[in-house]
């Protein structure tokens, strides 16, 4: 129904128009605008467009066609021919939105054809129409067209001098400052205003060397960093060496955030006092300690050994934990009794315990673990909370530890000397068995041996017997032959005998 509505519409607006073209003077005027939410867009990509008629008196009917490169642009949404009246009375303008699908490159001109309008007493309206050209590129297109430069155009500490003179092409600087000095002001500005900074802004700084670095990202994505060390005067440092590094202990209080469960305090070190935290449950003392790069954290101080540990703590199932090595004799222990319950029971041949390491939370725990691909590990640590030592096992997969099982422990090793009994029973049964078929097996060699003996005896035997055979054979017909040659020479004998008569 609404279509054949339109379509009687659009032909009484198109007779208007018509009828229209008889008169020679236009009663108002109309503008029919077109904008985009880009001027370039990549293939693949959608976009909008609006297209706006508006006039300076009422407006009462009108119409077009939206006109574009078909081959470059693709029409998502939106009436690509429109015919249309006035709503309520004092209509000035209305604005139609078209999305369109970015599907060739190059540029389209984006308008209208066919269009016309009357204004509320139905007289022809004079028209000026724009329209708006779309470039199409590929991503790569666009991303060659971004911005390289990731430069600095200056670099400053407010209320300090920088070492040298600032060159965008020098990426490190300097900067002394007093031993009183807390914070301190960076500003840096970008070469291309299209770049981005991070680095910039106030800082806090302590004793020593504080490094920061200036990060610029151009507008293709690459960067560059500027690295501003700021060293605060301190006229007796103290440095700790810890693992061949050098770290310098952290004087002022202000530069250290007091961890939960701990107490602000000082300690003395090389004759100054330093401040510190203290923690009464577990008897823990921290002091701050700073690395050449300027990172600052807490160390655990051993006040009798004077040795450091760094502080780290992991808050998993409402408990705060603090890793500790695993002691020697429960890693014996624990290895021991996986390896005696593989070689009783196939199930466990994957099953052997094994030095690891895992880290939960970013924090590394030294570990025993079944395989090297087992979701579970039995680490070691003290329950900052209850200032208890326990050993835990932790599942990977829900991040989640539970405290472990030494009852069961005491059960496995129960079980472990019955299995030993049982491997020696078994171990004394097998040699005896063992003894036993070589045994045979011996005699059943020499039994071979004899049998092979007297075989071949009696083939030497039947051949001797043959052989004799033989001989007398030939004997035979040898005595044979010269009876029957003397017989022949007796009758030739006779017969010469009776001739001779």
């Amino acid at each position: 129904m609404k279509k054949w509505i339109k379509l009687l519409f659009c032909l009484i607006t198109s007779l208007f128009l018509l009828l229209s073209n008889i008169d020679t003077v236009n009663a108002s005027s109309a503008t029919i605008s077109v904008s985009s939410s880009t001027s370039k867009v990549v293939v693949g990509n959608t976009f909008t467009v609006t297209v706006k008629i508006s006039s300076s008196t009422d407006l009462g009917s009108w119409e077009w066609t939206i006109s574009y490169d078909k081959t470059k642009l693709k029409l998502v949404s939106g009436e690509s021919n429109v015919a249309d009246m006035f709503q309520k009375s004092g209509t000035k303008s209305q604005s139609y939105t078209y999305k369109f699908k970015a599907i060739g490159t190059g540029s389209s001109n984006i308008t209208v054809k066919s269009y016309g309008a009357f204004d509320i007493n139905e007289n022809k309206m004079s028209m000026s129409v724009s329209s708006k050209t779309i470039s199409v590129i590929t991503q790569a297109q666009l991303e060659a067209s971004y911005s390289k430069n990731n430069y600095l155009k200056s670099l400053s500490v407010e209320g300090l001098k920088l070492d040298s003179e600032f060159s965008k092409d020098k990426t490190e600087y300097k900067v002394e400052a007093d031993s009183n000095t807390e914070e301190i002001k960076i500003k840096a500005i970008a070469d291309d205003s299209k770049a981005s900074i991070s680095g910039n802004g106030t800082h806090s700084v302590s004793e020593g060397e504080n490094k920061f670095n200036i990060t610029v990202t151009a507008e293709n994505g690459s960067t560059k960093t500027y690295t501003l060390i700021v060293n605060v005067k301190d006229p007796n440092p103290i440095v700790i060496e810890i693992d061949n590094k050098e770290l310098t202990v952290i004087k002022r209080e202000s530069s250290l955030k007091t961890p939960e469960g701990f107490e602000k305090t000082t300690i003395e070190l090389n004759e100054q006092k330093v401040p510190s935290f203290y923690n009464e449950l577990n008897d823990f003392t921290l002091i701050g300690l700073k690395d050449s790069d300027g990172n600052t954290e807490l160390y655990l101080y051993n006040i009798n050994n004077q040795k450091y540990t760094k502080y780290v703590e992991v808050m998993m199932n409402d408990v705060k934990l603090f890793p500790l090595e695993i002691d020697k004799s429960f890693k014996e222990t624990t290895t021991s009794s996986a390896n005696i319950l593989s070689i009783i029971n196939e199930k466990f041949n994957d099953d052997e315990f094994i030095s690891s390491k895992v880290i939960i939370d970013g924090i590394e725990f030294e570990a025993l673990k079944q395989n090297i691909n087992s979701e579970y590990s039995i680490i070691h640590a003290r329950d900052i909370l209850t200032g208890k030592d326990n050993y835990y096992t932790y599942d990977s997969v829900t991040n989640t530890v539970i405290r472990y099982d030494e009852k069961g422990n005491k059960l496995v090793k129960e079980k472990i000397n019955d299995y030993k009994k049982l491997i020696l029973a078994l171990g004394i049964e097998t040699i005896i068995i063992i003894v036993v078929l070589i045994s045979m097996l011996f005699k059943q060699v020499i039994n071979n041996k004899k049998r092979r003996k007297l075989y071949e005896e009696l083939e030497k035997r039947k051949q001797e017997e043959l052989k004799s055979k033989e001989i007398n054979n030939t004997n035979e017909k040898k005595n044979k032959s010269k009876k029957t040659n003397k017989k022949k020479m007796i009758i030739e004998d006779d017969k010469e005998k009776k001739e001779d008569i």
